[in-house]
């Protein structure tokens, strides 16, 4: 898994089945219940259940990082600020929530079994080669219909 990128968005609320409505309407997202309190949206990230009042209501990225301790090291070196230090989502991996000095809050995943960094650059030439291939086919596709209207 390619590291330090956004990987996951998480959208807090004390009413997930409306929002589930509301995203399946205009963006057609799949959803599934991932543990009580927390529902995925396929490919895009989570909707977790704010039941606490105090809780404010917000979009979280997350990025991904090799390890949270370094990681959480730079943030207050930085002049950020850790809310909660590596919490574990059992069986699954360990997140962290800071904010940046404009108070932005943001969210560190680290994996439990984090991708080797060898196979986290082949995986990440093997996606830009597919995509690659892809535009080459849309291009060539594109080329065959003009050529066709032409005739």
């Amino acid at each position: 898994m390619p590291q330090n990128l956004i990987q996951h968005i998480e959208w807090s609320t004390r009413h997930v089945a409306r929002l589930r409505t509301f995203f399946t309407s205009v963006f057609d997202w799949t959803f599934r219940e991932a543990m009580p309190g927390y529902t995925m949206i396929e490919g895009v990230g989570g909707i977790f259940e704010a039941p606490d009042p105090q809780m404010p209501i917000v979009i979280t990225p997350y990025v991904n990082v090799r390890d949270l301790d370094v990681t959480e090291k730079k943030i207050t070196a930085a002049g950020g600020h850790i809310h909660k230090s590596k919490q574990e989502v059992p069986g699954m991996g360990w997140f962290t929530l800071f904010s940046d000095p404009d108070d932005n809050v943001i969210g560190l995943w680290q994996p439990m079994n984090p991708m080797p960094k060898k196979a986290a650059k082949k995986a990440a030439r093997k996606v830009a080669k597919k995509a690659a291939k892809k535009t080459a086919t849309k291009k060539a596709a594109k080329k065959a219909g003009k050529r066709t209207r032409r005739r």
